[in-house]
């Protein structure tokens, strides 16, 4: 269960912030994982829900063969242990966590809690829909213009020379995030520099200089 920050204005996070809700933060313990670690498993014994209080958690499914990402969760994000997918910190993160039957608790007793369940259906919905549509249908660097297109509508700033694009993540991150080898990703985004797409601003920062033109890729 995959639970967006920003739902209703709000993230989990800000909420057991608050001074309302100050008493729920003695039902989370802190936790602290290094860059690239394995947070949780698949079907992890413990089954337990955790707030992303720092840093960023990539969720994925993999195999032998092949790594898919679901998701990736920033500060106030939540995310279940007990699902078939790995999480693993994309850099250094801090958590929060607590066991499952006592956040269903929250969620019983705490309507700001409960209106976020709504969102949750819709998130996971999307993101496996476009998964399944960029596998079956797409080539990598149609992958890429969706997902540009993608973060700059949800988090694009709008300056002079384009959109400006705080990623968050480097090309070997995008990489696993599109399901393409880091070379291949790199080269598409050379090719989009090279025609005056996309500039380079630095390693997790681009601008969108030709939305239309990125469009009609």
């Amino acid at each position: 269960m995959v639970l967006k920050k920003g739902m209703f204005g709000q993230s989990l996070l800000d909420i057991i912030n608050s001074p309302e809700y100050d008493s729920l933060l003695s039902i989370f313990h802190m936790k602290k994982y290094q860059k690239k670690e394995i947070i949780f498993f698949p079907m992890c014994a413990d089954d337990q829900v955790f707030i992303v209080k720092e840093g960023n958690v990539r969720v994925y499914l993999a195999s032998e063969e092949k790594e898919l990402t679901l998701s990736i969760l920033e500060p106030g994000d939540s995310y279940s242990t007990h699902t078939r997918a790995y999480t693993q910190a994309l850099d250094d993160c801090v958590l929060l966590i607590c066991k499952t039957e006592d956040f269903a608790k929250i969620f019983t007793e705490n309507p700001a809690f409960t209106s976020n369940l709504i969102k949750v259906l819709g998130d996971l919905l999307k993101n496996s829909i476009t998964i399944i549509t960029n596998l079956a249908f797409q080539k990598t660097d149609q992958r890429i213009k969706e997902y540009l297109i993608s973060m700059a509508e949800e988090k694009g700033t709008v300056c002079v020379r384009g959109v400006v694009l705080e990623i968050g993540q480097d090309i070997g991150q995008i990489a696993m995030i599109i399901g393409a080898s880091r070379q291949t990703v790199s080269t598409i985004f050379n090719e989009m520099y090279r025609l005056g797409i996309l500039e380079r601003i630095n390693r997790k920062t681009i601008i969108i200089t030709d939305m239309d033109r990125l469009k009609e890729l």
